[in-house]
């Protein structure tokens, strides 16, 4: 390969790569508390389902987790019941050895959602990110909740997850559910869900 050519590659696969970190980056200083309300309506889709698999590789040399979601439902209607949802968000489940005596360390960031084969999730999906293509919840580990034995939460234990928000009008099952906010259940918080998915529109 010439010279030229190679260092042509080179500079692209970098350039690649640092656009992912930036991207990462952005986002990630954007980290802020949500509520319900504002997960619903900066969300491109709300999927329900179970996660099938959970890789990881590189893409253009950037780390990535690739995750597939068999679709339960989608609340917001963007994505087909029984389909599957499969998206790549920045960074590798684990080190990884390079084969070369080196370590590569770029795991998934602090504060982004974490994922396991065979869980049953309530997924806030962020639109993509448009160099990349990768995605990953709105508001990081805030728009991830697993659903276990009829209950829901996520990684902060639903920590500020009805501040801010207008409750007047909402049933005495939702109003209990935001009395006793820690492990929520599933049913009652979908039906939200539902609920504030259709009046975002």
């Amino acid at each position: 390969m010439p010279l030229a050519k190679m260092f042509s590659r080179i500079s692209l696969l970098a350039t690649l790569t640092i656009a992912a970190l930036l991207s990462v980056s952005a986002h990630a200083m954007k980290i802020k508390q949500q509520n319900l309300e504002q997960l619903v309506s900066t969300s491109q889709s709300i999927i329900m389902g179970q996660v099938t698999s959970v890789t990881d590789g590189f893409q253009n040399g950037a780390p990535y987790t690739e995750v597939t979601i068999r679709v339960g439902s989608d609340a917001k209607g963007k994505v087909k019941e029984d389909s599957e949802y499969t998206f790549r968000q920045f960074g590798l489940l684990k080190p990884r050895s390079m084969g070369n005596g080196k370590v590569y360390l770029g795991v998934t960031p602090e504060g982004f959602a974490k994922w396991h084969e065979g869980e049953q999730v309530v997924a806030f999906m962020y639109k993509k990110a448009e160099m990349t293509g990768f995605q990953t919840t709105t508001g990081m580990a805030q728009g991830k909740f697993n659903v276990s034995n009829n209950m829901v939460t996520n990684a902060f234990n639903n920590h500020g997850l009805f501040e801010g928000m207008d409750t007047s009008n909402l049933s005495a099952e939702e109003q209990n559910m935001i009395t006793n906010p820690g492990s929520m259940s599933a049913a009652t918080f979908v039906g939200l869900v539902g609920k504030l998915a259709e009046e975002s529109k």
